[in-house]
């Protein structure tokens, strides 16, 4: 998938129709993602992403840090705030498109050790995107 498609697929199920919130919303989902996940998992992920995209996963990335830990909550609360969405519905919509998008995006193994290292909660969200 190439960038454009990636972000075509989040625009059409985020309800966004703004191209800059969609991009926001993007790398906010992306890097809550990168810094939930352990240093090794987020560099596997990376290593699959168009360009753009992978320069935005990796923009963010510290040598090393440790795993946030976020659960569902706190991860919708930190997309909400980075990227400037109005409720935590928004959050929650983005998301999922964008979990969506990226599980398009990654070998079948990658996504399962994605879902490996998330919390219960947030499994059940990369399930339902």
């Amino acid at each position: 998938m190439t960038t454009l498609a990636f972000y075509r697929a989040v625009t059409a199920q985020a309800g966004q129709e703004s191209r800059e919130s969609v991009r926001r919303g993007v790398a906010a989902v992306l890097g809550a993602l990168r810094d939930r996940l352990t240093p090794d998992e987020a560099r596997q992920a990376a290593a699959q992403l168009p360009g753009e995209l992978k320069a935005i996963w990796l923009a963010g990335e510290l040598e090393g840090r440790r795993p946030v830990k976020m659960h569902r909550r706190e991860f919708y609360e930190r997309v909400k705030k980075d990227a400037g969405l109005g409720s935590i519905r928004e959050a929650r919509e983005m998301v999922l498109a964008v979990f969506a998008a990226l599980k398009g995006q990654l070998s079948p193994g990658e996504v399962e050790d994605v879902w490996a290292q998330l919390p219960r909660d947030l499994k059940e969200v990369w399930e339902e995107a």
